[in-house]
């Protein structure tokens, strides 16, 4: 079979696109799994879900604080109590090992500034294994997100892989040399 490679997807439209950034309510088993009564908080990250979207506890205003809320728990606190990932971003290279907390702390920026943009696109796990480090993340866009930010600040070589058939992210960034 000849499959093209796959490109990082940019301007994704679609009718079941829910709030900024191209969440596919379609696609997302965790968001389909129930719906959520207006004006809810996450008992978990404190998000609130109003009009249909999720807000960051940072962006509530005042007449969204001010109405009654139902504690549930939202599809991001959900996704990280089962370890469902739809990003894997796997990070290499010797340039890794000399500038592992500013690449760490640059992950952890791009990460609370797109939560704050949606709440459901966070970190699940980074975790160290043989040399390299592997990070989940809740939504494939996030994935996709922190390769470019990557590529932009560090350089190094990017490899995005989407899967077909499910909604599924794998990005892998190496830079091999230290200079």
């Amino acid at each position: 079979m000849n499959k093209k490679p796959m490109k990082p997807r940019k301007g994704i439209k679609s009718a079941n696109i829910v709030g900024r950034k191209g969440i596919d309510t379609e696609q997302d088993s965790y968001l389909t799994r129930e719906r959520y009564p207006d004006a809810a908080v996450c008992r978990g990250c404190r998000s609130v879900h109003h009009d249909k979207k999720w807000i960051h506890p940072d962006s509530i205003t005042p007449d969204i604080a001010s109405l009654e809320k139902e504690e549930v728990v939202c599809p991001a606190c959900l996704k990280i109590k089962d370890k469902y990932a739809e990003g894997f971003v796997t990070l290499e290279g010797e340039f890794l090992k000399e500038h592992k907390a500013e690449i760490l702390g640059l992950i952890r920026n791009k990460e609370e500034l797109a939560s704050h943009i949606n709440p459901l696109e966070r970190i699940i796990e980074i975790k160290e294994k043989d040399g390299s480090i592997e990070i989940t993340t809740t939504t494939e866009k996030l994935a996709e997100r922190i390769g470019q930010i990557l590529k932009k600040a560090f350089h190094g070589e990017v490899e995005y892989k989407w899967s077909s058939d499910t909604k599924l992210a794998r990005v892998k960034w190496a830079r091999r040399d230290d200079g």
